[in-house]
């Protein structure tokens, strides 16, 4: 054998040696490993790369089977919460945080989450386990069950009224069908009750039309807003008015836009034979709750709660 043949095979036994080497180096630390107090350092020498370590740990995504919670959302009272330590099935805690926000968690004891993200509390959980010394290099991934801390109300002429939880991501719409859609005597729009950001006692409230655009025959952008935590989303009864007297089909009708007299009568079946269209009357009530009598033309509008009385004729 020549000296430069005997060369290329040392050259190819090192590369392959290292190359092993450089695996076993790579597939040490994916899984965390149970240590005895003397092989970790002290929580003072802990080194500021696995400080880093610890904050990275949980940034990854979470899921849950109804829709995605971001990470980045904070946690609070009610919220159910999944803890896992990869490798160390033992740590593994199903939480629910509590009045005071604090959950109890394996080996660390009490952990505050008050005004913590999922993210943060998973990176506390993991630096407090390398700190006493438990695990080492811990990973720690923390998925939200149920979020009940993030909710949202639906009340009013819907099917099924109530609190619902809230995932990322709901449109008004889908909050809407959420609780079952309108019912029959549903105004066709609804009021979003929101309070402000960082206000205390702060609210706003925005009424918005539930129907197709006719020009684009796309519903408006508004009923396509995100639903944001605390959100009150109100269907008030479908305004109507009243017709009386001497029409075919006397009762109380559902308010339409640009509603004059003429229209009523004709929703109304017509004026019957006893019946005169110069003998009407409209009763509206008035701001300080009294009555209001108006001689009434075929012309006239007719408002919300307005009822019309139509009179016999004289001969």
């Amino acid at each position: 054998m020549s000296f430069s043949l005997f060369r290329q095979i040392n050259y190819l036994q090192l590369v392959q040696t290292l190359t092993c080497l450089l695996l076993v180096c790579l597939c040490l630390p994916a899984h965390a490993q149970l240590t005895s107090p003397l092989s970790l350092k002290s929580p003072e020498q802990i080194s500021p790369e696995n400080a880093t370590k610890a904050k990275a740990i949980a940034t990854e995504s979470m899921q849950v089977s109804d829709g995605a919670i971001s990470a980045r959302e904070v946690i609070g009272e009610g919220d159910q919460l999944l803890v896992t330590v990869f490798g160390q099935p033992d740590l593994t805690a199903d939480v629910t945080v509590g009045e005071s926000g604090v959950i109890t968690l394996p080996l660390v004891g009490v952990i505050d989450t008050k005004g913590k993200t999922a993210t943060e509390i998973a990176a506390l959980f993991a630096s407090r386990l390398e700190q006493g010394q438990y695990v080492r290099n811990p990973k720690v991934v923390i998925k939200v069950l149920q979020q009940l801390s993030r909710t949202f109300s639906v009340l009013g002429e819907v099917q099924r009224p109530g609190r619902y939880p809230l995932p990322s991501q709901l449109s008004l719409l889908d909050a809407l069908s959420l609780a079952g859609g309108l019912n029959g005597r549903a105004d066709r729009g609804v009021s979003v009750i929101r309070r402000g950001q960082g206000q205390t006692g702060t609210e706003t409230i925005d009424y918005i039309p539930l129907r197709i655009d006719p020009q684009t025959k796309q519903t408006p952008d508004k009923l396509n807003q995100k639903i944001l935590p605390n959100d009150v989303l109100f269907v008030s009864a479908q305004k109507t008015f009243y017709i009386y007297g001497e029409v075919r089909k006397p009762g109380n009708y559902p308010i339409e836009e640009d509603l004059t007299v003429m229209r009523i009568l004709s929703i109304g079946g017509g004026v019957t034979e006893r019946g005169s269209t110069r003998r009407m009357t409209i009763y509206r009530k008035t701001e300080d709750g009294g009555i209001k009598e108006i001689p009434a033309k075929i012309t006239d509008q007719v408002l919300p709660g307005d009822v019309l009385f139509v009179n016999e004729r004289l001969f």
